[in-house]
């Protein structure tokens, strides 16, 4: 038996028999046939961006917070757009020297760099504006660039984990619609 809520007096409900393992369909086969996704050295279909920007003064942290704040609702569409994002976050230092970019995505480095020229190139290109050695700019303009400032500020990871090495963002969204 679970009590749910925080109040176990008289307006307390009772939760009986929850499955915490139900039974789920399995996914359907992929088509063969089509394009395959890179899978990463850990063998699963999520590859990580870790990108380390450091900027050029500590100081400007705050106005480039303010400028992240601000355009937030544009950067989630343009996420949301891509259909292979599964998550996404800038994140500052303690100490306001560096924002990292920290994302989990499906497929390989070089298609997910052009496709954020094509949605967020505009957004970069004002992020970019706070960092040392940027690459030129417009991210649009020179996007190939722009693509080798992101592979060389990319930091590797070791040892990842997922709870769904080998499902993609799609596979996530055709299970939800059928819900």
């Amino acid at each position: 038996m679970i009590v749910a809520g925080l109040n176990r007096g008289p307006n307390a409900k009772i939760v009986r028999g929850i499955d915490t393992h139900p039974d789920v369909p399995p996914l359907p086969p992929v088509p063969t046939g089509g394009p395959s996704l890179n899978l990463s050295l850990e063998g699963q279909v999520q590859n990580a961006l870790n990108l380390f920007l450091p900027l050029k003064s500590p100081a400007q942290m705050p106005a480039l917070l303010a400028l992240l704040s601000a355009s937030a609702n544009e950067v989630h569409e343009a996420l949301a757009s891509l259909h292979y994002v599964h998550f996404a976050r800038f994140l500052p230092s303690p100490d306001g020297s560096v924002l990292m970019v920290i994302t989990t995505y499906d497929g390989g480095l070089d298609s997910y760099i052009m496709d954020f020229v094509g949605v967020l190139g505009d957004a970069f290109t004002e992020i970019l504006q706070y960092i040392v050695g940027a690459p030129p700019l417009p991210v649009k303009r020179y996007a190939r660039e722009f693509t080798q400032f992101i592979k060389d500020h990319n930091v590797s990871q070791t040892g990842v984990w997922s709870a769904y090495p080998d499902v993609t963002v799609i596979d996530i969204l055709r299970g939800a619609r059928r819900l």
